[in-house]
């Protein structure tokens, strides 16, 4: 058997719960085609950026550590 660098593609679905108008908090359960399942849980850290995404703030920090 030869060893893969990486699993071929997973399908699946999962199902998020957010309550409120400005969430906290979430919750979720994933299943996939490879019959797998799990729980996910997701906290917010912080609101304080303006970062939309996770490349505008790497982006931004990067401009920050070269100055």
């Amino acid at each position: 058997m030869e060893h893969q660098h990486r699993s071929p593609r997973h399908e699946g679905a999962c199902r998020i719960s957010v309550t409120g108008l400005a969430p906290r908090a979430a919750t979720g359960h994933y299943y996939t085609s490879r019959f797998t399942a799990g729980d996910m849980d997701f906290a917010l850290v912080s609101r304080s950026t303006n970062f939309g995404t996770f490349n505008e703030a790497k982006i931004a920090d990067t401009e920050l550590t070269t100055c």
